[in-house]
């Protein structure tokens, strides 16, 4: 008796272990199953969204050629500003079905600053050569920008030296404004490289000339652009945020300063009350810039008061996944407009 009461035990203890063990694996199927299936689903949410956003582009890109096509077709003078269909279509949840949202911003090169716009390209040279009064606005730039930085960072950035590093860059020639050899910097780093001597491909470029770290990229990134890489203009005063209005150059009969806050201030009231700044004479919405800075005979680098280069950052959302893709769209030939730049976040 005793010994078959102890098969028995052994017996329902063999059959608890495997029960045990089975239950276990069926848990750990179920778990990687569920695993799976969510990851499939993941997987397939955002590849949805990704095209959804890469859709957006595609959009934008056909909103910039219909106003390009319009701007043609009307025989005046070719302007952007709010008001165009581009601007409108700005910041609006697109619902495109199934919980899907699309929204999209589009931001002309004028609402920033061209910096490759100070600079002019010499024939015959494969770099490009600083304007009269490049010099004499990157210098007020950088220390309006270092005077708007925290205290204890204001120390770690001389205006100067910014000025004539980013000129040395970017022109064609290999000695440095102070003397020496411009690549002197640059080769010692790792791994070694010289000055670019021609204009700047992107805003990140900015951060492999002497002197701009990243932090100061940073501070810089909703100030500046490079596009158009060539024959750039200046700000749009009919798109340009007040930030941007600020770095207006002129000259006002006595020497070249930053538009004031009251000049800012006028330039932002004339689009309040639905006007648009033009460059030649034109019907009653339109107001010259002479209006808001009268007796001023050079603004540097000229207005731009349209352009062919747009900014462009579509934002997808599907099932809680989110996708943006932003990229700079040339619309110069309406037929085949350029993408200058493309990324994925």
């Amino acid at each position: 008796m005793t010994r078959t009461r102890r098969r028995q035990g052994v017996v329902l203890f063999i059959v608890l272990f495997f029960t045990l063990l089975l239950t276990a694996s069926i848990a750990t199927f179920v778990k990687r199953a569920t695993v799976d299936a969510i990851l499939s689903r993941n997987r397939d949410a955002m590849a949805r969204t990704e095209a959804l956003a890469r859709g957006g582009i595609e959009l934008a890109k056909a909103v910039l050629i219909q106003d390009r096509l319009a701007d043609v077709g009307s025989g005046t003078e070719r302007l952007d500003s709010h008001k165009d269909s581009w601007a409108r279509a700005a910041d609006i949840p697109i619902d495109v079905g199934n919980g899907a949202r699309l929204r999209l911003r589009i931001e002309d090169s004028g609402s920033r600053f061209n910096l490759n716009a100070l600079f002019n390209l010499t024939p015959g040279k494969p770099g490009a050569s600083a304007g009269a009064p490049t010099e004499l606005f990157l210098l007020e730039f950088f220390e309006k920008v270092i005077d708007e930085l925290p205290v204890d960072e204001k120390g770690l950035y001389d205006a100067r030296d910014l000025v004539e590093n980013l000129i040395d860059y970017v022109d064609h020639d290999d000695t440095r404004i102070g003397g020496g050899f411009e690549d002197d910097y640059y080769q010692k780093q790792s791994p070694p490289y010289r000055a670019a001597n021609r204009p700047l491909l992107s805003v990140d470029e900015l951060g492999l000339v002497e002197g701009f770290d990243p932090a100061l990229v940073k501070v810089l990134r909703p100030y500046v652009t490079v596009y158009p890489y060539v024959n750039g203009r200046g700000v749009n005063p009919n798109t340009a945020p007040p930030h941007i209005l600020s770095l207006i150059f002129y000259h006002d009969g006595v020497d070249f300063r930053l538009a004031k806050e009251d000049d800012v201030r006028r330039i932002l009231e004339v689009r309040k009350n639905g006007k648009v700044f033009c460059q030649s004479a034109q019907p009653d919405e339109c107001v010259s810039i002479s209006d808001i800075l009268p007796n001023v005979p050079t603004i540097y680098p000229p207005l731009g008061f349209f352009s062919d280069t747009f900014s462009v950052r579509s934002e997808a959302r599907f099932a809680n996944v989110e996708r943006t893709v932003e990229a700079v769209i040339d619309r110069s030939t309406p037929s085949e407009p350029v993408l200058l730049s493309w990324k994925v976040r």
